[in-house]
């Protein structure tokens, strides 16, 4: 279902997000008082318009507060940040994603009522960490209170093994699926045996899950 955003600043952040908005389907504003970066992006999605976000009445003129959604991902400019996010959260109907520079100002951040606050620096930051130190992970998500999903490739070692000789409940890790390809195996029986290019997705704590790597 086509739905319709807005995104204020459109540094490396902001227009990532707005152009992949964009490319699913949806319509698009993007706002920056940077002619360049309206410049960049104008050809790729829906309007790309020089204003200045933190006026409420040109945020009304361009239709922002009918939007389903506004991202604010202004970077820099902490001042400007803050005040585009508390005007359109006075907004009745868009849903407000934040970016947060630092811990402070999440918490303003989230004293304003901001629906979602991000931290993308610090988000890949932690990606990046871990991609590092467990190269066999494809891809992860935090559920909170140290609880995760990976994504992890099946090693040569695993190869020929069976679920059931991981032992992974007794290890207080849970297999959701595997992936071989395009198949997708969801809760595998214990009988099956892991092939060449199996991915394995599972969910547990990050103690638990770091205790198997070992295995796979």
């Amino acid at each position: 279902m086509k739905r319709t955003f807005t995104v204020i600043g459109l540094g490396a952040f902001g227009s990532t997000v707005a152009r992949e908005l964009a490319r699913l389907g949806n319509d698009v504003l993007g706002i920056d008082l940077d002619p360049a970066h309206v410049n960049a992006i104008a050809d790729d999605i829906t309007q790309a318009v020089v204003a200045d976000a933190r006026d409420e009445d040109t945020l009304r003129d361009l239709g922002v507060h009918d939007c389903d959604a506004v991202v604010v991902a202004i970077g820099e400019d902490l001042e400007a940040n803050i005040l585009v996010t508390l005007t359109v959260k006075n907004m009745p109907k868009p849903e407000v994603w934040a970016k947060a520079l630092n811990h402070n100002h999440h918490r303003i951040l989230h004293k304003l009522g901001a629906d979602h606050i991000v931290h993308p620096e610090h988000e890949m930051g932690l990606r990046l960490a871990h991609a590092m130190m467990y190269p066999e992970v494809v891809d992860y998500i935090s559920l909170g209170h140290d609880l995760f999903t990976v994504e992890v490739r099946a090693s040569e070692k695993l190869v020929g093994l069976t679920v059931a000789a991981l032992q992974l409940g007794q290890r207080g890790v849970h297999l959701l699926l595997v992936k071989h390809q395009r198949e997708l195996l969801p809760v595998p029986s214990g009988d099956y045996v892991f092939r060449t290019g199996d991915q394995l997705v599972m969910a547990g704590a990050l103690d638990n899950l770091r205790g198997i790597s070992a295995l796979l």
